[in-house]
């Protein structure tokens, strides 16, 4: 049986949404472990509304105002879940060309990613994690519903949903 080797560098790719608390929280996790270095990565997608005009300015200033209000919010992403020893990166363009340098540039040991397709070919292992899904479409009224059950004593049904 191979032996396992520890990871040394880690990358996680933060789309900045609803996904990001699991993606870096297990990231943040599995560096930890390893004693890894951890990078976050978001790439500002090309946006054909500003591809065909920049106002104020010119297309280098606008590209760079977007990747530094985005580097903003990954550092906030960062320290607001203890990550505050992760390097944070903030890129523009097209998201395979951006990770495929930054892989080329700093070679990781594991990609963690919420969709698959967000990778590229390489030697690291690539860890693809989704937000958890509400059982049925389940929501906050379903919830109300149980606790109010609940209080009048009619009981409550349990469903446990993916994580």
């Amino acid at each position: 049986m191979p032996e396992l080797h520890p990871y040394r560098r880690i990358l996680a790719l933060v789309r900045l949404d609803a996904s990001d608390d699991v993606i870096v929280g297990k990231a943040l996790l599995l560096a930890r472990l390893n004693r890894a270095h951890l990078d976050l990565l978001h790439v500002v997608e090309l946006d054909g509304a500003l591809d065909g005009g920049y106002p104020r300015g010119s297309q280098r200033a606008t590209v760079r105002a977007l990747e530094a209000a985005a580097l903003r919010r990954l550092e906030f992403l960062a320290a607001s879940m203890g990550a505050s020893e992760a390097c944070c990166h903030a890129r523009y363009g097209q998201r395979r060309q951006v990770l495929e340098r930054l892989i080329r540039q700093t070679p990781p040991d594991l990609v963690v990613t919420g969709e698959a397709s967000a990778c590229v070919d390489g030697a690291y292992d690539t860890l693809v994690l989704s937000a958890g899904r509400r059982h049925g479409g389940r929501g906050l009224s379903a919830w109300l519903a149980g606790v109010l059950r609940l209080l009048t004593g009619r009981g409550i049904g349990v469903s446990t949903g993916r994580v």
